[in-house]
């Protein structure tokens, strides 16, 4: 509980006590103190060196106490004083602060070494002397930790165990004589370790006949400080302060290291091999460094001691070498560097790359060919990679798929809905098999779709006429001609085909037609009437239908008459 800020000095204090007693008041007329003064005493407590101590608020004129024989009503009065000077406290030293009594209380000879009843007796500024009852003194053997020592200044690589010694003692406050603690005494030490984060290590120690203990740690890094002390002691003796636990330094090694990958492009989930050697500073310069602890992460080392994204590790040879097989499950950086440690000087590492690529597949692919002899691939890269930057291919087959060959690519665009649309056009054959391919990148897998047969009938215009060559405007003239399709490499009639007529004014750039849907004999000649509208160009064309490929006549230019 803390204290005011504000406290008469010592002296005033002794004054008003004995200013009482000179009055000729043996003891001050004691008073049930009401609730608000009770709790300006909060706890009494008993001091290494045997001292009773009480914490109490305010700035009290005058404190007593007294150590009884018991709780019961008129116990006697074992001791007591209102000789109490003010001791700060110190949590580090486990130092209360309060009121504390000049010497230890002298009780009776033969007084049982136990626990007593304290009655404490005080007068506020301005107030009546008050009593509070709720406290304690440890009439106790003293038993406590000394000489504390570790065998090591310094940890190492090479010898990272330190040992620590020391004793316990027991004072007895009634003779003064300090003996070693009884055997098997429990000694507890706690000790607080740094190595990129803090950490305590405790352990638990028996002493011997002359009260002596020891107790190893491997702290892995430095031993900032500790405690050690007496616990579960026998029911006549009480714990002394803890006693601090010295310091433990390191010593850093430093080291360099070199490291390859065996390839750089692997499948998902393939090792690689990673070879390479390290060597440690010594004071004859640089020697190769054996039975060192080597990893391979996808995570770039840094100041801490965590491993993430491990993917290999091994231990290096007697001449500093090593060979180890990493996992590697995408296209990373690769940093290999030995084990984490605050025993390095730092962390150096040797950095490479590797590519994974990863699966996908295509969704909703389709290829097409028009009557132009246009081949246009669509669809889509599912992948969960990215695939924005992505070349698709369009591949044709002439010999049922025997050999392929390439057509055009074009790169897949998005990547941000788990997918990558493309479209990529060229002009194809006659009849073949196409399909749409992706090469192994860095990024994905190399896939492949299904093939599919596409072909159209080539057809052509044998014959075009106008008659008469050169008629009137707005005059009538016969459009004939005939229209054939390929077949096994011989032109042959095409029937019920139709074609559409078309004129181009003398000065424009635009066709028009002029009559359509003329249907073709069974010879694949046709023939009809059209008006001439004046000069310029006259050209026929087939009618789109499944099957066929697109054809038209050469432009004929008429000078109307």
């Amino acid at each position: 509980m803390p204290r005011t800020t504000r406290r008469l000095p010592h002296a005033l204090v002794r004054a008003a006590a004995v200013f009482v007693l000179s009055a000729g008041v043996t003891v001050p007329a004691l008073v049930h103190a009401p609730a608000a003064h009770a709790a300006d005493v909060s706890a009494t407590f008993t001091t290494d060196d045997a001292r009773l101590g009480v914490q109490i608020t305010g700035n009290p004129l005058w404190i007593k106490v007294s150590v009884l024989a018991s709780t019961a009503p008129g116990a006697a009065v074992l001791a007591s004083s209102d000789d109490l000077r003010w001791q700060d406290g110190n949590t580090d030293a486990g130092r209360p602060y309060g009121y504390v009594t000049d010497t230890a209380p002298r009780l009776p000879e033969g007084t049982a070494y136990g626990t007593y009843p304290v009655l404490v007796e005080y007068r506020q500024s301005g107030g009546t002397v008050q009593k509070w009852t709720g406290g304690t003194y440890a009439h106790k053997l003293h038993t406590g930790v000394t000489d504390l020592s570790f065998d090591r200044t310094t940890t190492s690589l090479t010898a990272r165990k330190v040992v620590l010694s020391g004793r316990a003692t027991t004072w007895d406050p009634v003779t003064d004589a300090v003996t070693p603690a009884r055997a098997g005494t429990s000694v507890k030490v706690t000790v607080h370790t740094y190595t990129d984060t803090w950490k305590d290590l405790t352990a638990t120690a028996t002493t011997g006949a002359d009260g002596s203990f020891s107790l190893p740690f491997t702290p892995n890094g430095a031993i900032n400080r500790g405690t050690a002390t007496v616990v579960a002691p026998a029911a006549d003796t009480v714990p002394t302060a803890p006693a601090p636990v010295p310091e433990v330094g390191i010593e850093k090694t430093t080291y360099r290291i070199a490291a390859r990958l065996d390839r750089y492009r692997v499948a998902k989930d393939t090792n690689v091999t990673v070879t390479g050697r390290v060597e440690r500073l010594t004071p004859d310069g640089w020697k190769p460094y054996p039975g060192a602890p080597i990893i391979t992460t996808s995570s770039r080392p840094d100041y801490t001691l965590a491993v993430n994204g491990l993917m290999g590790r091994g231990v290096s040879a007697g001449d500093g070498t090593f060979t180890y097989g990493a996992r590697a499950s995408y296209a990373t950086g690769v940093y290999t560097s030995l084990a984490p440690s605050a025993y390095y000087q730092s962390r150096a590492y040797d950095q490479g790359t590797i590519a994974v690529p990863q699966p996908f597949s295509f969704t909703h692919w389709g290829v097409t060919l028009d009557e132009y002899g246009r081949v246009r691939g669509t669809g889509r890269m599912t992948t969960q990679a990215y695939c924005g930057d992505q070349t698709v291919s369009l591949q044709a087959s002439l010999d049922n798929g025997r050999t392929w060959r390439n057509l055009a690519g074009a790169r897949a665009s998005g990547g941000t809905a788990g997918y990558c649309p493309f479209e990529v056009t060229s002009q194809g054959y006659v009849n073949a098999l196409y399909r749409l391919h992706h090469a192994e990148t860095d990024q994905l897998t190399a896939r492949t779709t299904g093939s599919v047969r596409l072909g159209r009938v080539p057809t052509r215009f044998s014959a075009f006429a106008i008659s008469p060559s050169r008629p009137y405007v707005n005059a009538k003239m016969t459009v004939s001609g005939t229209l054939q399709q390929q077949n096994a490499g011989v032109w042959k009639p095409l029937k019920g085909a139709k074609v559409t007529l078309l004129f181009k004014p003398k000065g424009d750039t635009q066709w028009y037609w002029v009559t359509r849907n003329v249907a073709t004999g069974s010879d694949g000649r046709f023939s009809f009437r059209a008006t001439n509208y004046g000069d310029g160009s006259w050209a026929l064309v087939k009618q789109s239908a499944n099957g066929y490929f697109y054809s038209e006549t050469k432009a004929k230019y008429i000078d109307a008459r």
